[in-house]
């Protein structure tokens, strides 16, 4: 008997040996997309994938230096692990060539459900989220002071502005002179956070929260258009030719607000405002509900099927300590994907139907800003084409 446990436990081990050594010295890429970490992020990941699996060999292989990944995947140089948006990843996902995640990512349950959804394909989690990007706005609290709204920068008193609240805002910076908001035409996607203001403000929603029915046309957002309209044609909040225009005017002092600031203008401009004298603030969009709006961009990570069980195990490991190891959590910060007391709109960068339903707004809101069309005819269209899609 002491003998056949013997050679059960030295079988195992072989078989152990057997898996480990298929991996070994196996080159293991991660695709990191353009714009979705920091390179010096991506690159310290990498790294601790390589100390915590030294059986193989961990690469970066950035898209800025070797192409997209639809180009890698047709050329036949799938990576193992790509890292980039769930849009970029739908096309291989729903040919079947992403690993299923199901049990390999911890803390699901935690997760906010409109994070978890953009991650799934076909009732299948094939995309682990990393971290959630936040559109805000940005406060200059020294132009607020003022204009004697220190008050509204009292965060447990005011932690969401309500309408009433930011037109007094928009109303007292226009008798000065100066506006308080300025807003631009669509230009490459970029009308995502007046699409993200129009739906928190009288809490309007484009898509339904399983981002499947369009509901365009409903009298939230439409309100919400409609007050955005009569800002505009009465010159309290105002429009200029694009997003860095009023970037610059707001980083240089002459708008109070930007409504389009993400994590990655933080973690670029913040430094610089500060060293200006600019004492900034971050606020959710304002809204009737009293409760902050959440627009998001997500960052998730996928792998591709392997060319053996061992590596395919190799890199569902992988996903797992991206997730879960500490050092790992440092170099992704605040992943702001956790559920909270918020309101949470679908992510609309995370499939095709999405993608055209923010084309169709930005569409939309230049008419409506032009004098084209009025809310209720553009938004009628909008739903209209929506609906026509399959």
């Amino acid at each position: 008997m002491r003998l056949i446990r013997g050679c059960l436990a030295l079988a195992a081990a072989l078989m152990l040996t057997a898996a480990a050594g298929a991996a070994m010295g196996e080159e293991m890429q991660v695709f990191v997309e353009g714009g979705a970490l920091e390179r010096e992020e991506a690159t310290r990941l990498v790294a601790l994938l390589g100390e915590a699996f030294p059986e193989a060999e961990w690469t970066a292989v950035f898209e800025e230096d070797g192409g997209d990944l639809r180009t890698l995947v047709m050329e036949d140089r799938a990576p193992q692990l790509a890292i980039c948006s769930p849009l970029t990843a739908s096309p291989w996902a729903k040919e079947g060539m992403l690993l299923p995640l199901e049990g390999c990512v911890a803390d699901l349950s935690r997760m906010q459900r409109q994070v978890v959804d953009a991650c799934v394909w076909d009732e299948t989690l094939v995309m682990a989220p990393l971290r959630a990007d936040h559109r805000r706005m940005a406060v200059n609290r020294k132009l607020m002071e003022m204009r004697h709204f220190s008050y509204m920068m009292d965060s447990l008193d005011h932690p969401v502005w309500y309408p009433s609240e930011i037109n007094q805002i928009l109303e007292e910076f226009s008798v000065a002179g100066m506006p308080a908001i300025e807003i631009w035409p669509d230009e490459n996607g970029g009308s995502a956070a007046v699409e993200a203001l129009v739906q928190s403000i009288y809490c309007g929603a484009l898509l339904s929260e399983d981002g499947k029915q369009c509901l365009a046309d409903g009298g939230g957002v439409l309100a919400g258009l409609t007050w955005l309209r009569d800002m505009v044609a009465g010159g309290t909040i105002v429009y200029v030719k694009d997003r860095q225009t009023a970037l610059e005017r707001f980083m240089a002092g002459k708008t109070a607000l930007f409504i389009d600031w993400t994590d990655e203008e933080d973690r670029k401009l913040s430094g610089k405002l500060r060293s200006s004298g600019v004492e900034l603030e971050v606020m959710p969009y304002p809204s009737a509900a009293g409760y902050p709006v959440r627009s998001f961009d997500l960052v998730a990570v996928c792998a591709f099927r392997g060319t053996s069980g061992a590596q395919e195990d190799l890199m569902l490991e992988a996903i797992a300590f991206l997730c879960e190891d500490v050092k790992a959590q440092i170099v992704l910060g605040d992943r702001a994907i956790w559920q909270d007391d918020a309101i949470w709109l679908p992510c609309m960068t995370a499939t095709d139907r999405g993608m055209t339903l923010r084309k169709l707004f930005a569409e939309a809101l230049d008419a409506v800003m032009e004098g084209g069309k009025t809310p209720e005819s553009a938004l009628s269209s909008l739903a209209a084409t929506m609906n026509a899609i399959p």
